[in-house]
């Protein structure tokens, strides 16, 4: 948790919906000690997080640019990932979204609304590739595909979910220092 971040009144996860606070409350700290650019990076479900912050903290006049490593935009495919992963019968795949609905209190509709490219207004990168069976690749494609201006994506083929540095360091080192370099 990191200092000034609200908790969650619940103590469930919900999805980067809620927990974007907590980078928010790290942006504001950043922000007091004198910082004028900030960079999210958000890996995983931390993509939701930095793209709510994004859209919704205080500080986000000060946001210069996005890392999206591995990101979840659709979790309903997400949940599907992993009743697939987990090797629980199909049938259950309808039960477990629904379940998550329940659970965070987030519904499909508000988490399309994070990861709306429309609402994008900074230099994003996104780094990927096919083969995660976790985070739908199809959804950072059509990420990408939507803002060529704004969005650029750096496909790392045979990586896991999560795993995109692990599979290619130096590539990876590269993207981002040509990213960052004229952001900073």
């Amino acid at each position: 948790m990191t200092p000034g971040a609200p908790a969650s009144p619940d103590r469930i996860g919900h999805l980067g919906e809620t927990e974007w606070r907590d980078l928010d409350a790290a942006m504001r700290y950043a922000e007091a000690r004198g910082a004028r650019r900030i960079v999210l990076y958000g890996w995983s479900t931390g993509a939701t997080m930095a793209l709510r912050a994004l859209h919704q903290s205080p500080a986000r006049e000060h946001v210069a640019g996005l890392v999206l490593d591995s990101p979840v935009l659709d979790w309903r495919s997400t949940v599907r990932a992993a009743v697939t992963q987990h090797r629980l019968p199909a049938l259950l795949t309808p039960l477990a979204v629904r379940a998550a609905e329940g659970r965070t209190g987030q519904h499909g509709a508000r988490h399309a609304e994070a990861v709306d490219p429309d609402r994008l207004t900074v230099p994003t990168l996104l780094i990927h590739g096919p083969d995660d069976t976790f985070a739908s690749w199809a959804a950072t494609e059509e990420l990408a595909r939507r803002r060529p201006e704004l969005i650029a994506l750096h496909t790392v083929p045979g990586a896991p979910h999560a795993a995109m540095w692990n599979v290619d360091p130096d590539g990876y080192a590269e993207t981002l220092r040509r990213f960052l370099t004229p952001l900073m």
